[in-house]
This record gives C-alpha cells, sequence and structure tokens, in this order.
C-alpha cells in the first residue's frame, strides 16, 4: 500500500470514528435520497388542491395532513427539498468548481495572472449576494430558480482564496521545484501534487458553502424572491405556514424542521471532516 493509500485510509478511519459526523453524512443522504425518490413515496401531486381536506390533520391518507388549500404536506415537503437541496449542490459546485480553476491559475502560475484574478475576485466579493441575487432574478425571469447562479458567483470568491492560498504554500516546496527543475508539464504537476494537497481544505469548504447555500436559499424563499407558486420550496412552505403558526403551525413546524436538520447535519459531517484531516490529530 503506498503513501497516498495510507494517508486516506487513516483518514477513512478518523471518520468513522467521529460518531457525529457520520450520523450527520447519513441523515443529509437519506434526506437527499427520500427527496430524489418522491414521486414513489407518495402518491399525491405537490399541486392537486382539494377543499374539502384544508388543514386536515395526519391519517393514513395524507400521513402529514394537508395545508390551506388542501395540498398534502408530505408530498410539497418531498417535492419542496427537491427544489432546496438541487439549488444549494448546484450552486457549491459551480462555486467550488470555477473557484477551485480561479485558485489554481492565481496561486501556481502566480504574476499577472495572479493580479488580474486576485483583483477580480476582491470586486466579486464586495458585491452583497442578495444584491447579486436580485439583479440576476430581474435579469433571467423571477421565480425560476436563476438566483442560483448568483448563490455560485457569490461564493467562487471564497473557494478561489483558499485554492489560491493552499497552493502558494504548496508551490514553495522543494518537490516542486524538484519536478520543474526535471521538466514536468505543468498539468501534471498540479494533477499528482497540488490538487492532492489542496483536496482537504477545499472539501471542508465545500460542505461549509453547502449549508450557507442552504440558508441562504430558504431566506430567498421566505421572502418570496425564490421559486413561483405553486412549485414548493422549504423557505417558501415556511412563508405560507407562518399565517397559521397558532391555528395549523405543522407546516411551519415540518418546513422549519426539514431545513434546520439539514443545515446541522452537514454542519457536523463538515466538522468530522476537518478532525479527520488534522494532521495534529
Amino acid at each position: 500500500m503506498n503513501t497516498t493509500s495510507n494517508i486516506w485510509f487513516d483518514f477513512l478511519r478518523k471518520l468513522c470514528k467521529n460518531r457525529a459526523a457520520v450520523a450527520g453524512f447519513f441523515v443529509f443522504l437519506s434526506i437527499c435520497i427520500a427527496c430524489a425518490l418522491a414521486p414513489y413515496l407518495t402518491k399525491w401531486d405537490y399541486f392537486s388542491i382539494d377543499t374539502t381536506i384544508v388543514h386536515a390533520a395526519p391519517s393514513r391518507e395524507h400521513i402529514l395532513g394537508a395545508d390551506n388549500l388542501g395540498r398534502d404536506i408530505f408530498s410539497r415537503l418531498l417535492y419542496g427539498g427537491r427544489v432546496t437541496l438541487r439549488i444549494a449542490l448546484v450552486s457549491t459546485s459551480l462555486a467550488a468548481a470555477v473557484g477551485c480553476a480561479a485558485g489554481l491559475i492565481a496561486g501556481y502560475f502566480r504574476g499577472r495572472a495572479d493580479f488580474f484574478i486576485s483583483h477580480l475576485l476582491d470586486m466579486l466579493a464586495s458585491i452583497p449576494v442578495f444584491m447579486l441575487i436580485i439583479v440576476t432574478e430581474a435579469s433571467l425571469g423571477w421565480g425560476r430558480g436563476y438566483f442560483m447562479y448568483a448563490l455560485a458567483a457569490a461564493a467562487v470568491p471564497q473557494f478561489a482564496m483558499l485554492v489560491r492560498a493552499s497552493a502558494m504554500n504548496i508551490m514553495g516546496c522543494t518537490y516542486i521545484e524538484a519536478a520543474r527543475a526535471l521538466g514536468v508539464r505543468h498539468d501534471k504537476i498540479i494533477r499528482r501534487h497540488v490538487l492532492h494537497n489542496i483536496a482537504p481544505p477545499l472539501i471542508i469548504r465545500f460542505t461549509s458553502g453547502i449549508t450557507e447555500a442552504l440558508v441562504i436559499c430558504t431566506i430567498m424563499g421566505y421572502l418570496g424572491v425564490g421559486i413561483n407558486p405553486p412549485t414548493p420550496e422549504w423557505g417558501a412552505l415556511a412563508y405560507t405556514g407562518k399565517a397559521f403558526t397558532r391555528s395549523h403551525p405543522l407546516l411551519i413546524i415540518l418546513s422549519s424542521a426539514a431545513i434546520a436538520v439539514c443545515v446541522i447535519s452537514v454542519s457536523l459531517f463538515g466538522d468530522g471532516l476537518r478532525d479527520a484531516l488534522d494532521p495534529r490529530e
């Protein structure tokens, strides 16, 4: 077994010992799978209205009851989760991909590339995320989920600066200088040496990015800037349930709980990753 395999085996061993991190991972994975399998877990459409069961209590037919328009709450939670989780995961993945590429170019090649990219990232980081969201929605169309591109753009500087700093630290190592002296191509150096060393902080930052995107996505839905009805989204469901907090609190409780459980589970997993990747542990 080579050195790289030993490092990752040791990482997995440490991670599996952290019960909170493992539990957080499986809880979040279970929620993602349940939302992905929504058409198979419920027979009700999320948009079907039945005025005869308005605010119906949980039953065999509607296991979580019905909302103010007689729509099945369970199906709306599952389909709403598909929207919220998709926006959070896609926006974070886009930010990680673009930020990693920009950070690698700036940190590896330095010089003019670093100067240009760093100033561009500073300009982007200075723009409030909510302003980016409003401009994106106004430009591309309201209520269609395009704000996930604004979420991605707002998160790019954080990924890029992290990768840039990590790459600059690695570039000062002797084995990088030796590889360059031997005429090893840039793409091979980046793939074999740089990416391997920046992976741990990048993975941790990715989990943090998911939680941030989840929170901002639900805030947008709560403020009515998210997805147009009747398509459900967890933030919008919480906003709808707010009007019936005292008389029928189940909708706001369940939608808020779904958001909280996802954020907490991803945070626990991210903390476990940080501890497992810490060489001092």
